[in-house]
């Protein structure tokens, strides 16, 4: 065999490879290069659908809250700078709630007080309103709770008692409970029915 016929033969072998190569290997990568595009343009129009789904008349919350359990309810509760631990609740806070309640003996013309632990170890979700700032937050008239229904139905009647309520600050390992219920009653003295007149 002469050199003409070996490079003759070379250039058919490498013309057949590059042709087969060719026809094997592009079909594959147009196909990914589709592909890709196909996941781009779906990409874009899931998002282009989910602009589209927003509601326009949704409002903004500035002072967002903790996200509620399954199974358990949000409640806010009126509370006072010194009831409501002098600004120091925040979201994730654990605390007891004591109401307080007025009953008069009409027989003895007596008055007391009482001061019952109706909650323990509750997790607050937010304090303020969903409109406060971060800065108007901190100065807060209302503290959101969660608890479960129950909870939620004795915290609605306990707070329809003019004499609201108290928070107290837990620790966060101080997981302990077992003092629901607990009540306290004094009588009301004679000073304290002159200074409530004031």
């Amino acid at each position: 065999m002469n050199l003409k016929k070996i490079w003759i033969w070379s250039l058919i072998l490498g013309m057949t490879v590059a042709v087969f190569a060719y026809f094997t290997v592009l079909p594959n990568e147009s196909a990914s290069t589709a592909t890709n595009t196909e996941e781009v343009k779906n990409d874009q129009a899931e998002e282009e659908a989910e602009v589209v789904e927003e509601d326009p008349f949704k409002r903004e919350i500035a002072n967002p809250m903790v996200e509620i359990a399954k199974g358990l309810r949000a409640i806010s509760i009126n509370v006072d700078l010194a009831p409501g631990v002098s600004g120091y609740v925040e979201p994730e806070s654990k605390v007891d709630v004591i109401a307080y309640e007025t009953t008069k003996d009409e027989k003895k013309k007596k008055e007391y007080k009482s001061a019952v632990l109706i909650l323990e170890n509750v997790k607050v979700l937010t304090s303020g309103k969903s409109a406060d700032t971060k800065q108007e937050a901190l100065h807060y008239q209302t503290v959101t709770l969660e608890v479960t229904p129950e909870q939620g139905v004795m915290l609605g009647l306990a707070s329809r008692d003019k004499d609201g309520f108290y928070l107290m600050l837990r620790n966060e390992l101080d997981t302990q409970t077992g003092k629901q219920g607990y009540k306290e009653t004094r009588e009301v003295i004679k000073e304290d029915k002159e200074e409530d007149k004031k």
